[in-house]
């Protein structure tokens, strides 16, 4: 495990993303996570931190346990409190259920785990909550178990694995495309059709494309908080982990390399048909071929705040782009939440009744 220690004081260091810094929660110093040396043999970062053993544990578990479980478990000693945190054996970054603070293990940041790059969290914990709140009180049906602190205190910062496919890519489209003509000779209408077979072609060159790494991620609503401004992303270091939550791939870069190059796919085919122009008659793809060149793909960590809740058996899912703040999320609506307004709403009128009655006002 490493942790990082403030060169001033000693204490804990965490990383601020409102600051982009490595920040003393006691003296207030700063430091750019780069001072910190990375290893990535998980021999320990140049921070004072000691890399602890961890111990193979199968069966149940304590509530210590997380939904990121796979079965297969791991307990660390905690650095700062010595208390046992069981965890995912693929958690590479959490936070102690005792103490409360950051734990990175960066043992399962090296060799084939190791990242190349990180974009570092912009947004902080009160942007992610302030949006959270205003999206619940977009309608006055949102269940209340939605708007708990309880449940808003699950909202966490988490940095996700994701791979970063670099190609370039060339699209050979061939389309038929329909041109009808109309017209009324002796009150006769007469319809004319031309089909013509347009052989057409595209390139482009992709940089970048993301695709999550982690198969319990839903894909749909990673991609729907896209995009991340990559010209901001630096090399690695697990010093901006510190204090959030990671886990480290588990689905390897050539299994969803497909999702990516759907994407361009779809890219290409918009550019070949634009240039096929408009028919009258509609247009309709009769083939395509697709070659690949120049590939490439790096291991990146991206930030996202993510919230999880259960209602009435299904599970809903609150997620915000660390970085631009863009928020996706399904809040579900309670119709019994109306009958309990309105009821609210006759009770304060009969208190309100009754103490003007007491008055004597009316």
């Amino acid at each position: 495990m490493a942790k990082y220690n403030c060169k001033t004081c000693g204490a804990e260091l965490y990383f601020n993303p409102a600051i982009g810094q490595l920040q003393c929660e006691y003296c207030g110093s700063t430091f750019d996570p780069s001072e910190y040396n990375y290893t990535p043999e998980g021999q320990g970062a140049q921070t004072g931190g000691a890399v602890q053993e961890a111990a193979y544990v199968d069966g149940p578990v304590t509530e210590a346990s997380t939904d990121d479980s796979t079965g297969e478990l791991v307990i660390y000693k905690c650095p700062h409190c010595g208390a046992e945190v069981i965890t995912s054996k693929d958690t590479a970054a959490t936070t102690c259920v005792y103490c409360n603070r950051a734990i990175t293990l960066e043992g399962n940041l090296s060799g084939n785990f190791k990242p190349d790059y990180v974009l570092p969290l912009v947004k902080e914990r009160k942007d992610v909550e302030a949006a959270y709140k205003a999206l619940c009180k977009k309608s006055i049906l949102t269940p209340r178990l939605f708007t708990k602190k309880s449940t808003i205190e699950k909202i966490k910062g988490m940095y996700v694995p994701y791979w970063l496919y670099t190609f370039d890519g060339d699209a050979e489209i061939r389309v038929i495309a329909k041109r009808r003509r109309t017209w009324i000779t002796a009150d006769v209408e007469y319809t004319e059709i031309s089909r013509y077979q347009i052989d057409e072609g595209a390139h482009g060159e992709f940089r970048n494309i993301p695709a999550d790494a982690l198969k319990e991620m839903d894909n749909t609503l990673m991609d729907s908080i896209e995009p991340f401004d990559f010209s901001r992303m630096k090399n690695f270091n697990p010093a901006y982990l510190a204090g959030f939550y990671t886990q480290k791939w588990d689905e390897d870069a050539a299994k969803i390399e497909p999702r990516a190059k759907i994407r361009a796919k779809e890219s290409l085919t918009k550019a070949a048909l634009d240039h096929v122009g408009t028919y009258n008659g509609g247009t309709e793809i009769q083939s395509e071929q697709f070659t690949w060149s120049h590939n490439a793909v790096h291991y990146a960590m991206l930030p996202v705040w993510m919230m999880y809740t259960e209602y009435k058996g299904k599970k809903y899912i609150f997620g915000m782009n660390g970085q631009t703040g863009k928020i996706m999320g399904e809040i579900p609506k309670d119709p019994m939440r109306l009958a309990e307004i309105c009821g609210g709403v006759f009770l304060l009128s009969q208190i309100v009744m009754m103490i003007i009655r007491v008055l004597g006002v009316i």
